[in-house]
């Protein structure tokens, strides 16, 4: 129950960074964030690799795990 658990709440937050990613690099401009453009896009780029390499990491352990237990 706690590996299904771990991988949903992974899934979620490595959603939620890409998310976070996209609306600080496009959406800040209606806001009026006060945030140069350079560093808005290299903050969402970051969350959006961040994001991504969650989700390696999520795929990669439940892969492992998923394996463990066939054999």
């Amino acid at each position: 129950m706690y590996a299904k658990f771990a991988r949903i709440f992974g899934i979620f937050m490595t959603l939620l960074y890409v998310a976070m990613g996209i609306f600080i690099m496009f959406a800040s401009e209606r806001l009026s964030l006060d945030i140069p453009d350079s560093m808005r896009y290299a903050l969402g780029g970051i969350l959006i690799l961040y994001g991504i390499v969650r989700f390696v990491r999520v795929y990669n352990t439940t892969r492992s795990n998923r394996n463990r237990y066939e054999d």
